[in-house]
């Protein structure tokens, strides 16, 4: 179901950033199902770091919540994923480490252009999204309230921590410790460097608990050692180094009350969201943990925090176990279904 046959680009000449600095834009963009006659059976579905549409497959289905039959479903590729504009792909001069800085709003605010210039939507029935994707979805939540229905947002919080971004800083070391790296003006891809990131991260990514229960036998790995060989080591080998970098930045500047309207303030901009929330952080995600949720869904008018008792850390959110599925595959039918 998922592939790169049907990709469709949408593109605007001088699109204005964050920052306000002007630059061209491609946004490539998966839909499934059919657009009905009231469009109000639209699924905003955006991807996470490091992913792309092909990645987006495991909640979408015909047994599953997000059913291309009945609802109309739109992924975009957030930028610098390799796929819509990014370092890897953009013109001199703004390619490789010249790539300027693209945050979540502008993600988001390229989206809305998307839906409002090619389908002329008016309402999102539910934007869901895991990780970065859940970060997009807060930020639609709070950009354009009036539009948005409902979001789940799966291991993702409303403002990225300072201890989140301490992690990051550490991965971005990682891989420019390559000795290839050349500032971003690398001639070959700096695999060194995303092998010392990937080494690094995999400690992060699955948690304490995973390797304590020993699940890695259910995923086919003897030891622990042998889901770094096997698993990590490569596991970044097809993304380029700018472009993980710069989702990096793009991670680490998140904060839905950075702008104009909130100035900063977490609380009213939290407040602001009309949308009923589902919040679904993992028990044991090291980056994302249920704390920061419990404390955004006191500020929400209509929100709740389910906590994913899932032993796979941030990983819970991205339907590694089918209880895990199940349960983020229960909390959207709900909520679609109010």
């Amino acid at each position: 179901m998922i592939s790169s046959q049907n990709l469709k680009i949408h593109k605007v000449e001088n699109f204005t950033l964050k920052s306000g600095m002007n630059l061209s834009l491609e946004l490539s963009y998966l839909t499934l199902g059919e657009l009905n006659a009231n469009k109000d059976n639209v699924i905003v579905y955006p991807t996470r770091y490091a992913g792309t549409h092909l990645e987006q497959g495991y909640l979408i289905g015909e047994q599953l919540a997000l059913n291309p039959k009945e609802y109309f479903i739109i992924i975009p590729n957030m930028f610098c994923n390799g796929v819509s504009t990014s370092p890897s792909n953009a013109p001199s001069p703004l390619n490789g480490p010249d790539f300027p800085l693209i945050t979540i709003q502008d993600n988001v605010s390229f989206q809305y252009q998307l839906l409002k210039e090619v389908f002329h939507i008016e309402k999102i029935k539910l934007i869901v999204g895991w990780s970065m994707g859940g970060q997009q979805a807060y930020q639609w939540a709070t950009q354009y309230p009036k539009m948005v229905e409902n979001i789940v947002a799966m291991c993702a919080h409303a403002q990225t921590s300072g201890h989140t971004h301490v992690f990051l800083e550490g991965m971005y070391a990682a891989l420019t410790s390559d000795l290839n790296w050349n500032n971003g003006k690398y001639e070959d891809q700096p695999n060194a460097g995303k092998t010392t990131m990937a080494m690094t991260w995999a400690g992060w990514a699955l948690g304490q608990n995973w390797f304590r229960e020993k699940l890695y036998l259910k995923d086919g790995y003897k030891t622990p050692q042998e889901v770094l060989d096997k698993l990590w080591r490569t596991i970044y080998y097809k993304r380029d180094a700018n472009d993980l970098l710069a989702m990096i930045r793009t991670w680490q500047h998140h904060d839905i009350s950075d702008n104009d309207v909130f100035k900063g303030n977490l609380e009213v901009a939290l407040s602001s969201i009309e949308a009923n929330v589902v919040l679904m952080p993992g028990i044991n995600d090291l980056y994302f943990p249920p704390e920061e949720n419990l404390q955004e869904v006191k500020y929400l008018k209509k929100g709740s925090v389910e906590i994913i008792p899932s032993n796979y850390g941030h990983y819970a959110g991205a339907g590694k176990c089918k209880e895990d599925l199940d349960l983020v595959n229960n909390q959207i039918s709900k909520l679609l279904s109010n």
